[in-house]
Order: structure tokens, then C-alpha cells, then sequence
């Protein structure tokens, strides 16, 4: 049975595994967050939305940032990860902060309304990307920033389907332009579509930081076999294979470990950009 093609959507249910696994998720992503927070150059008073904004890391610290007297908006299509963010802002004493759970390519933010737009690692699973950048410039004042992350190469996504592959097939991927972790890997796609939300001035850095995605290679491997695309990739394939594949993934973190935990090598694009 041919692998299907799983968006962001798709895997959203009641019982997230992206709020099981936040640990591993924020320690994979946090460090991009941080750099793409010190670019947006945030100060007291802005008015921030923040684009895929999952559990609201990102958008909470983008509301200390902009206190007194800023606010963030952070939305997102998952209304169960919405759940756990509101949750956290209020444990956290983080007051200047909302979440909308709505489509960010389609929703009509009032115009002109947002000093800055940030996204962590949310905004590759635009179906149309021009017209999702069109709406959200739409949003932004004039003279308003961007400053979002998008991945160029995760290791541990590398290492896992490498693993998988000779055991139960590669999962299938689509073309690069599709909806994915890896749809702006292409640093000119990426620098086109910003543009095509009216932004000027865009700029791209490539930014490599290493993240500790598990504390030894049992916590990362069954991190990596509860998430949903290797559910959908072990579906229907023969029982030896799977314990084939998991045992693959094992032998291939051995050597991304050390005494602080499993650490690997992530890359991604920080863009910035002026409206």
C-alpha cells in the first residue's frame, strides 16, 4: 500500500501528539524561535500576529517583548494545540496575548491593523502561499515588519527516513513546492512569495543551530514512532518490518549521542522584510 501524503490538517484530533510531545517539539524548534524574535526587533506597544503559532511559545514571548501595551494574536488551524496555548498563557501570567483558531491564508484580518508579522516554522503548509502572504500583507501596516523561520534541512527527519526506508518504504513527500517542512527550502520560492504580500526590503540568512531532540536514543525513538506521518508510514506494513525500521532508527541516533542527550544539526532560513 502506497503511502499517503499527510498535511498539518490531517493529523489534527483530540488527543494531539503535538501537545503529548511539546518537550521534544519546543526543543527542536525553540532555538529558531529566539532567533527569529531578536530580528523582528519587537518593542512596547506593537501589535503582533503570529502565523502557525501552535502551543503560543512564540507568541508569548512575543507579548513580553511588546509589554506595556502591546498585544499578540496567535493563530492557528489547530484548535486542540489553541486549547493547551490558551492554558499556558494563563499559568504563565501572560495577559497581552489572544488565539484565533481560523486559516490564516483565507481569514480577513482587519487591514492594516499589525506592526509586525512572525511565524515559527508555520507558514510552508500554505496550500497557495502567494495568496496566504497576499491576505497576511493585507494585515500589516505600511512600514510594518516580517520576520519568520522556515526550515532548509532537519537532520533527525533525515537520519529517521533513511532508517525507515529499507525496512517499509519511503514516505511519499510530494513535490518540493507542496505543502511541507520543506516547501521554502528553496531560498528564491520563498523570497518570491513574501513579495507577493507587498513586502520590500527581504532579506534571508541561512541559521544552523544544534538541538537536543531527546535525552537518549529510546526517548527519541519513540518520540519519532508516536508522531503521526510514521503511524501512516508503518500502516498496513508486514509486523517484522516495522520492528525492523524501529530498530533501524535506533542504530542511526546512536551516534548523535552524548552525555547532555540526542543532538543534532537543524537549518533553516530566517527571512525579514519590510511592508
Amino acid at each position: 500500500m502506497a503511502p499517503n501524503r499527510l498535511s498539518r490538517k490531517d493529523v489534527t484530533h483530540p488527543e494531539n501528539v503535538y501537545v503529548r510531545e511539546a518537550d521534544h517539539i519546543e526543543a527542536i524548534n525553540g532555538p529558531f524561535g529566539e532567533t527569529m524574535l531578536d530580528a523582528a526587533q519587537l518593542e512596547p506597544g506593537e501589535v503582533v500576529l503570529d502565523v502557525g503559532c501552535g502551543l503560543g511559545t512564540t507568541s508569548q514571548e512575543a507579548a513580553r517583548r511588546v509589554a506595556p501595551g502591546g498585544t499578540v494574536l496567535g493563530v492557528d488551524i489547530d484548535a486542540p494545540l489553541l486549547v493547551e496555548a490558551r492554558n499556558r498563557a494563563i499559568a504563565a501570567g501572560v495577559t497581552n496575548v489572544e488565539f484565533l483558531a481560523a486559516d490564516a491564508q483565507v481569514y480577513p484580518f482587519e487591514a492594516a491593523t499589525i506592526d509586525v508579522l512572525i511565524s515559527r516554522f508555520g507558514s510552508m503548509f500554505f496550500v497557495n502561499p502567494e495568496a496566504a502572504f497576499r491576505n497576511l500583507g493585507h494585515a500589516i501596516r505600511p512600514g510594518g515588519r516580517l520576520s519568520i523561520v522556515c526550515p532548509i534541512r532537519s537532520e533527525w527527519i533525515e537520519v529517521a527516513i533513511g532508517a525507515a526506508i529499507p525496512h517499509v518504504g519511503p514516505p511519499n513527500l510530494g513535490a518540493p513546492d507542496d505543502p511541507g517542512p520543506l516547501a521554502f527550502a528553496d531560498g528564491s520560492r520563498l523570497k518570491s512569495v513574501i513579495r507577493a504580500g507587498g513586502f520590500d526590503e527581504v532579506t534571508l540568512d541561512e541559521v544552523t543551530r544544534q538541538v537536543r531532540i531527546g535525552d537518549d536514543v529510546e526517548d527519541v525513538t519513540s518520540f519519532i514512532t508516536s508522531l503521526p506521518e510514521s503511524q501512516l508510514l508503518f500502516e498496513g506494513k508486514p509486523e517484522q518490518n516495522v520492528a525492523a525500521a524501529i530498530e533501524a532508527l535506533r542504530e542511526g541516533f546512536a551516534r548523535f549521542s552524548s552525555p547532555v542527550g540526542v543532538v543534532v544539526s537543524e537549518t533553516a532560513w530566517l527571512a525579514t522584510a519590510r511592508r
